[in-house]
């Protein structure tokens, strides 16, 4: 009778478990941006320039950043750093048809990703990608965050 309590615990507690995992993305995250691995050291990135606006401390630019993301036309690049350390991405873009361009791209390389209200986005254990877009300004932004231990 014991066995059996224990038996059920054990499943009752691994079902959420194999739920939550199945909420991962199956295909490798990618493991870098344009030629920069996560985790690399600022000092190894010497083409990014620091963004000179308040409250962008750590974040930096591309001056020759290409405009286009795939199909999609894009208005900017932030490269983010933790410690000196590449660990966030952020594109910016305007219009809804370079919004379903990016969408497009993302599930052909990762699957089906999961949508709630206004963001769509796929997840990793240690990494995600999201995509936002506001109608009100017809404009949105797609982020790829490493959350793992940077190096």
């Amino acid at each position: 009778m014991q066995t059996a309590r224990i038996l059920i615990l054990i499943l009752v507690l691994a079902v959420p478990a194999a739920a939550a995992a199945a909420d991962y993305v199956s295909v490798p995250h990618p493991t870098s941006f344009r030629g920069l691995q996560w985790g690399v050291g600022l000092a190894d990135a010497p083409d990014l320039l620091p963004v000179q606006e308040q409250g962008f401390e750590d974040t930096f630019f591309r001056k020759e950043e290409p405009g286009t993301l795939g199909k999609a036309e894009i208005r900017s690049v932030a490269y983010y750093f933790n410690d000196s350390k590449l660990y966030r991405v952020g594109v910016a873009f305007k219009g809804r048809v370079n919004q379903f361009f990016l969408k497009e791209m993302l599930i052909e390389k990762y699957g089906p990703g999961r949508g709630i209200g206004f963001r769509y986005g796929w997840m990793w254990p240690d990494f995600s990608i999201e995509l936002n877009y506001d109608d009100e300004h017809d404009s949105g932004s797609l982020y790829y965050t490493y959350e793992g231990k940077l190096e």
